[in-house]
């Protein structure tokens, strides 16, 4: 059915947005007390957002190019250090090109809990990220378009065949004609009315969402 094809089309369009690239700590300090482990604990629920490189970088430079290398606009630079005070965090946003975008830098005490507080410091790098207008919006109006658009011309059609069975009914001449013409006639019409009903819905949302959005 053309409205079914246009509807998964829809679904397949509103993907989300491109992910950002995230290296592994680099360890500074004492490594016992760096928990490096806990950025991996922290992007694990974060996996549609964050790209995890599974091995540290060395620098930014390093970062960015990983980024380039995996078709990512952005990557993330992180370093964790340990001493007698607890673990530091330091996270770095950059772009493809190296540049740093943002940077966030948190100290956790021995025995706290860092995968929450590194997590939240994930989603505020995130935040900074500008983010172009989704398009599945238009493209998703104009596909509901045309699929409602085929819709209705297939529902007209049928409502044209319809009429003409009717017609054919009226004039038959045989009680046989008749039967047949009205099992048409039935079986046109009720093909006809979902075709034109679902088009015209399907028409009004492609139409709401192309030019609502």
């Amino acid at each position: 059915m053309p409205l079914t094809g246009a509807l998964l089309m829809t679904l397949a369009l509103a993907a989300g947005p491109e992910r950002i690239l995230l290296c592994r700590p680099a360890i500074l300090g004492d490594p016992a007390l760096a928990r490096a482990e806990a950025l991996s604990e922290a992007v694990r629920p974060l996996a549609g957002q964050f790209l995890d490189y599974g091995v540290a970088c060395e620098t930014l430079g390093e970062t960015a190019r990983a980024a380039a290398r995996a078709g990512l606009g952005h990557g993330i630079f992180s370093s964790a250090e340990g001493g007698a005070s607890g673990a530091r965090f330091v996270l770095v946003l950059t772009t493809d090109e190296a540049t740093e975008a943002a940077r966030r830098a948190l100290e956790v005490a021995p025995g706290v809990e860092a995968a929450g507080p590194l997590r939240s410091a994930l989603l505020e790098l995130e935040r900074v990220v500008p983010r172009p207008p989704p398009r599945w919006p238009s493209v998703a109006g104009w596909t509901l378009v045309a699929g409602g658009a085929a819709a209705l011309a297939a529902g007209t059609v049928l409502a044209l065949r319809a009429r003409d069975d009717a017609r054919r009914a009226d004039a038959a001449a045989t009680p046989e004609a008749y039967q047949a013409a009205r099992t048409a006639w039935r079986r046109d019409r009720s093909r006809s009315i979902p075709a034109l009903a679902g088009g015209g819905a399907a028409l009004a949302l492609g139409l709401t969402l192309r030019f609502a959005f």
